[in-house]
């Protein structure tokens, strides 16, 4: 094999894994999953109790608001964009 094919090969993914992967893309699935379900359990709630008003009690309304406010921080999360990477700190310096 060729050197220049091996230099091409290791050039083509400039960063690790490490650094690529992350909680986002990982389970960025699972996640927004759990935030559509979070979202519509919410709003089945707070629908409910406006079906209904007079049997509707508190902790119904709370639920849903919390309910619908977890969908609104994971959906948070999963969009909000990466500026740039963070430098890492270096804690063991080689002896040089």
């Amino acid at each position: 094999m060729r050197a220049e094919t091996l230099v091409r090969a290791a050039a083509h993914h400039v960063k690790p894994l490490v650094i690529r992967g992350g909680l986002a893309h990982t389970f960025g699935s699972l996640a927004s999953f759990l935030a559509v379900l979070f979202l519509l359990f919410g709003l089945y709630l707070l629908g409910d109790a406006f079906e209904h008003p007079l049997a509707a009690g508190a902790v119904a309304v709370l639920a849903a608001a919390f309910s619908i406010t977890l969908a609104a921080i994971l959906f948070y999360f999963l969009c909000k964009p990466r500026y740039g990477q963070r430098p890492r700190t270096t804690w063991f310096r080689r002896a040089e």
